[in-house]
């Protein structure tokens, strides 16, 4: 499955530029582009970064500095590159006014036509992702015709007394689920992925890596040309067909033990040799632990509990298991997919298997697409239902503050001008 990929606001730009470092690896060892672009093109042809502050744009590793690729808005205006100064209204304002700028570079660098869907990243908290993101996705929806996908990252949770980023996070929130063209809208929850002990610095970098991991193998699988790692099949047409509303994504992998060998069997016979009943036992397990951690570990929580059991209100549910070909067996593949219509249930379900391109562990990838009732809805009510609060309690304050000022101002109405 080919992208393009578009990075609003200083986060979402800055986990577009993961993504370049992911096609660059994927390109290296498996000979993949994930990205639109020939092979004889740069692997970075088919991301760009839009933003209104230049000094973000210059922390960008993977992402050409240069106008073809980095889009920066508001050279005309008041922001002279300096940020929205996290009012996302300006954000939504100035990629409006600079639509024809966003379309233009997009079409004349990225090689659009040969994508099969367009991916528009942002942050809710700050200023210009928050508020360019639902305007970006519905300028490229009418330019190209594409299917687009959304990917929000919501804030921390030491960001939840802040009004400006909860304001921030709702209203992005109202304007891409409820008031966009986006045909699906990945969220992703910070707060499961930071890690307490670790400084801000290595969260970010460890949690925009992630991000763009847990989409390798979905994306992978379907450009392998490679006989030996083509398994059952998920293609671009799979994924499209099951991505629709609020979604999430997880992935989970875990290491295979090495077969424990003698030295001098490694003289004798090479004819294949049936397996101890043990070894099916062992690796249906290992791979219905991993399957469950996926589960567990997607990028927003979304399931209901009843009776200490978890299970997801969701459209539609995708599951793809990668390892060695001789872990992706059969059982396997039909644990997987009777483990999804239980967690699942009454969810379409697509499956895919992509044997043989890493030796040593196996994963899951899960995207489980058009959630319904559960924890992540929950989450969302939060948000609008605490931003709504908090803006009153902020407009009722500034009231305040400027009652104040008028009485102390009629107190001085006897002195002189000067």
């Amino acid at each position: 499955m080919k992208l393009v990929v578009v990075g609003a606001g200083q986060g979402g730009s800055n986990i577009a530029d993961e993504f370049v470092a992911l096609g660059k690896w994927v390109w290296k060892n498996r000979r993949i582009r994930i990205f639109t672009g020939s092979d004889e093109d740069p692997l970075s042809k088919g991301v760009f970064a839009v933003n209104l502050g230049a000094g973000d744009l210059y922390g960008l590793n993977h992402i050409p500095q240069t106008d073809d690729h980095t889009i920066l808005l508001g050279t005309t205006d008041e922001f002279r590159g300096r940020g929205a100064g996290k009012v996302n209204a300006d954000g939504a304002e100035q990629a409006k006014r600079g639509a024809h700028k966003i379309v233009s570079t997009i079409r004349d660098h990225g090689d659009v036509p040969s994508a099969d869907a367009m991916l528009v990243i942002a942050t809710t908290a700050g200023g210009t992702g928050s508020g360019s993101v639902g305007v970006i996705v519905d300028l490229l929806k009418e330019a190209f015709k594409k299917p687009i996908y959304a990917l929000l990252v919501l804030p921390f949770e030491n960001q939840y007394d802040d009004p400006d980023s909860m304001v921030n996070t709702a209203t992005c929130l109202k304007r891409v689920l409820d008031n966009s063209s986006a045909d699906a809208v990945f969220l992703v929850d910070n707060q499961k992925f930071v890690r307490g002990n670790q400084t801000m610095t290595y969260n970010y970098e460890t949690m925009n890596r992630k991000i763009a991991d847990s989409f390798m193998d979905i994306l992978c699988v379907g450009e392998e040309t490679d006989r030996r790692y083509i398994g059952e099949v998920l293609d671009a047409n799979d994924v499209i067909r099951i991505l629709h509303g609020a979604t999430a994504i997880g992935i989970s992998h875990t290491t295979i033990p090495k077969k424990q060998t003698s030295f001098l069997s490694r003289f004798r016979s090479s004819a294949p040799k049936a397996n101890h009943f043990s070894v099916a036992k062992n690796q249906i397990e290992r791979a219905q632990n991993v399957l469950h951690q996926a589960l567990s570990e997607l990028s927003i929580d979304c399931e209901i509990w009843e009776n200490g059991e978890a299970h997801y209100d969701a459209q539609n549910v995708l599951g793809l298991f990668s390892g060695p070909a001789d872990e992706a067996t059969e059982e396997i593949v039909e644990m997987m997919d009777n483990t999804l219509a239980e967690r699942v249930p009454g969810a379409g379900r697509r499956k895919g298997t992509y044997p043989g391109r890493v030796s040593d562990t196996i994963s899951f990838t899960v995207i489980v697409s058009n959630l319904g009732e559960g924890a992540a809805m929950d989450k969302i009510e939060t948000f609008f239902t605490d931003a709504s609060r908090m803006l009153g309690e902020v407009q009722h304050k500034r009231e305040g503050r400027q009652k104040q000022w008028e009485t102390a101002s009629k107190a001085a109405a006897s002195l002189p001008n000067l």
